[in-house]
């Protein structure tokens, strides 16, 4: 059987593009923890596995967010975030093991830790939990944010369109507001919205090393839309959308093709509908490009032109710091990264964003008065 890891590393010919697209690299400006040490260090690991032993092997996979930036730069194809899960998934940890029990109990352990955490009293929160307990209560988003957007005539380009909706497990389990939402547009547009018992993406997993139950999960929502013969799959979080894509679970490369063509992102949905902006909308609104949407971020590009002038600041080249499993590995090593957002994010009242894992983390971290929440929660 071929190693996990040295299917994964290939030439690396040292042009340094990977270091400039690094976030963190960028804000801690430790060359160390950028991709091309990583890769490096992977290459002697897959030579020879004795030179690193099993506690630095481990610590190696832990430190990398998985935001992809870098293998979207390399000419040489080099995938450092397949790398780090692929030795992810040969050195298991403790703090892995729970990042995996995290995501597979969503349905039991997310509304009731996010409401237990949010009981937890300031001062029992210390300097290592408080960041994860504030993220945990916020993963609710509380209230929510003013809607002030109006759907005032919807076109027809949707209607009668047999279609799943992929709300994925924050939505499902922890803020229902967002499937509301995204429902009540999608009955707008005239979609026919089809029963679908989807599991989560699965692109967490992925990234933590647990291929396997990874793959599980794609199966499973292959064959979900198999079964509903093959329909469009309507899916407003960048992070799922992605792990959607990466899917390796077909029976032909043209039932591969079929599906990522039928992947769509709910904003390209809506761009038909005519919006009304109430008077209550906020003045400086910001948008946080979520790693995982890549170039081409269809919510931005709604956003910017719904809201013109109003959307004041978005991040590009920033990373939220949230990391997926390197947020219990090497959380203080994220903290710099969530600084540089909120940076290139100053001066807005309102950020959006349309990835729920972004959303967790943004919450968590805002400054004060400054609120944040899903672009579904802008409409009425």
């Amino acid at each position: 059987m071929a190693d996990p890891v040295s299917e994964h590393v290939s030439h690396c010919i040292l042009c340094g593009k990977c270091l400039q697209a690094c976030p963190l690299l960028k804000a801690t400006g430790r060359e160390e923890l950028g991709p091309r040490s990583k890769s490096d260090l992977c290459r002697v690991l897959a030579e020879d596995p004795d030179k690193l032993s099993e506690t630095d092997a481990a610590r190696l996979a832990g430190l990398c967010l998985g935001c992809g930036r870098c293998r979207e730069v390399c000419s040489q194809g080099q995938d450092v975030p397949g790398l780090v899960a692929a030795l992810r998934g040969a050195h298991p940890n403790f703090k892995s093991w729970l990042w995996k029990t995290w995501l597979t109990r969503a349905r039991q352990l997310w509304s009731p830790s996010s409401k237990a955490a949010a009981l937890i009293p300031e001062r029992f929160r210390t300097e290592k939990l408080g960041p994860m307990l504030k993220m945990l209560a916020g993963m609710t988003g509380g209230p929510g944010l003013d809607p002030f957007l109006t759907p005032r005539a919807f076109p027809d380009d949707w209607r009668g369109e047999r279609m799943l909706l992929f709300a994925g497990c924050t939505a499902n389990y922890v803020q229902g507001r967002w499937l509301t939402a995204a429902l009540r547009l999608l009955d707008g547009l005239g979609a026919d919205v089809l029963p679908g018992d989807f599991a989560c993406c699965g692109s967490g997993l992925k990234g933590a090393g647990f291929a396997d139950e990874a793959g599980e999960m794609a199966r499973r929502n292959v064959a979900v839309w198999r079964e509903a013969g093959r329909p469009r799959v309507a899916v407003f979080c960048a992070s799922c959308l992605a792990g959607l894509r990466a899917y390796d679970a077909f029976e032909s490369d043209g039932e591969k093709a079929q599906w990522n063509q039928a992947l769509l992102p709910l904003s390209v949905a809506v761009r038909g509908i005519e919006f009304m902006i109430s008077d209550n909308a906020p003045d400086r609104l910001g948008y946080h490009h979520p790693c995982h949407a890549g170039k081409d971020d269809p919510d931005r590009t709604w956003l910017r032109a719904l809201l013109g002038d109003r959307l004041v600041r978005v991040t590009d080249e920033q990373c939220c710091g949230f990391g997926g499993v390197m947020r219990l590995a090497a959380p203080g090593l994220t903290e710099p990264v969530n600084r540089a957002c909120w940076e290139a994010l100053k001066g807005a009242d309102v950020v959006l964003s349309g990835c729920s894992a972004c959303l967790a983390q943004l919450s968590a971290t805002a400054p004060d008065r400054v609120e944040v929440g899903h672009w579904l929660e802008t409409i009425r």
